[in-house]
């Protein structure tokens, strides 16, 4: 039985990987495309940004590949009548899809690696290459930690402690002013600071002035104030993005310390569960390839397999993408919007996989 299981394994793993590479492709050469004929970037610098974008989109197309490779691999058996023989020698549909699964379960395990240590760091270096080369933004700096806000732009920077989006408001604001020189002379720190139709109005903060003629810093304290900056509430909207940039444990903590300070977590909750489920929804792929490939479609071809992978694909990812808007809007719980789609199309996978006798 070893023979055949490394048999199976040899051609579902040669059908994952070309599937894989060629969704991939697939899906850059279209987003590449797009994008060149828009003529806003050089072809150089977008195949630059889209080389940067490979891992990403690799993670996200493992499932469509998991599945197109489950079909192929029965499928392809059956039309050959290797399957058959398979269940000539006590070689059960049971035991195939236990062994698929085994391999589907180590993907994912891999998967969830890749989320975790390739791509922040990677989410990271493109952002940056697409502020600071592509946008020509070299004063451009943006980082989030488990605890602060870092946002530069040109002689200011900020340090934010939480950003309301939905209020348009800022809780906990420091701005750091430096001169042409980049020596710091004004550091502003406010409780509150909210965006007016005349800017933003800062609460209850202080006002610390360094001046070259004083050997010490001057600080006053104020209720309200004006700060007539360039950023608008749309130019902090990247926070919700940056996130990305954030490990798995780094995510937590931040979750954590929005909490702490009141704020609106439900969609950074939403990104931390969806991490997990994404990298498990392989294995509910691979199980609903199985009934899917297995009908004795001899007559069929390659044509009708890839169009049934795209059709149960799509549906799964809408209904996957709705369930995450759920759980941003509050509609659902974070964990139940992330899982619920699998658990879904997983029961619905079993289902039809019980009515198969082998």
């Amino acid at each position: 039985m070893r023979t055949l299981d490394r048999y199976l394994a040899g051609i579902f793993l040669k059908n994952f990987i070309l599937a894989l590479i060629a969704i991939t492709v697939l899906f850059q050469f279209q987003a590449f495309m797009s994008q060149l004929l828009e003529r806003e970037f050089p072809a150089g610098q977008l195949i630059v940004y889209h080389m940067m974008n490979v891992p990403l989109v690799m993670v996200q197309m493992t499932a469509p590949a998991v599945m197109l490779a489950t079909v192929l691999t029965l499928s392809g058996l059956t039309r050959t009548n290797e399957l058959v023989a398979a269940y000539s020698i006590g070689f059960g549909l049971r035991r195939i899809t236990a062994l698929l699964l085994a391999l589907v379960f180590i993907i994912s395990c891999l998967l969830l690696i890749v989320q975790d240590r390739v791509l922040p760091p990677m989410f990271k270096k493109r952002t940056a290459y697409y502020w600071r080369d592509m946008k020509h933004r070299t004063d451009f700096y943006f980082d989030v930690k488990q605890d602060k806000i870092w946002y530069r732009s040109k002689n200011l920077i900020y340090n934010l402690q939480r950003f309301d989006a939905k209020n348009k408001t800022i809780h906990g604001m420091a701005v750091y002013d430096f001169d042409n020189q980049f020596n710091l002379t004004q550091v502003l720190d406010a409780q509150l600071a909210e965006y007016t139709p005349q800017g933003w109005k800062l609460q209850n903060g202080t006002v610390t002035v360094f001046s070259k003629e004083d050997q010490f810093p001057h600080t006053s304290h104020f209720v309200e104030k004006e700060l007539q900056i360039p950023e608008k509430p749309k130019d902090f909207l990247e926070i919700d993005k940056e996130v990305d940039g954030l490990r798995i444990l780094e995510l937590k903590k931040y979750i954590e310390h929005m909490k702490a300070a009141g704020a609106d977590t439900k969609a950074y909750e939403v990104k931390f569960h969806s991490r997990f489920s994404l990298a498990f929804i392989p294995i509910v792929m691979c199980i609903l390839g199985v009934p899917f490939s297995i009908r004795g479609r001899r007559e069929e071809g390659t044509a009708k397999d890839l169009t049934l992978c795209l059709v149960v694909t799509f549906f799964y990812w809408l209904f996957y993408s709705i369930g995450l808007s759920l759980g941003t809007n509050g509609a659902v719980p974070p964990w139940l919007a992330a899982w619920l789609p699998s658990v879904v199309f997983a029961g619905l996978a079993l289902v039809l996989l019980s009515r198969r006798r082998a």
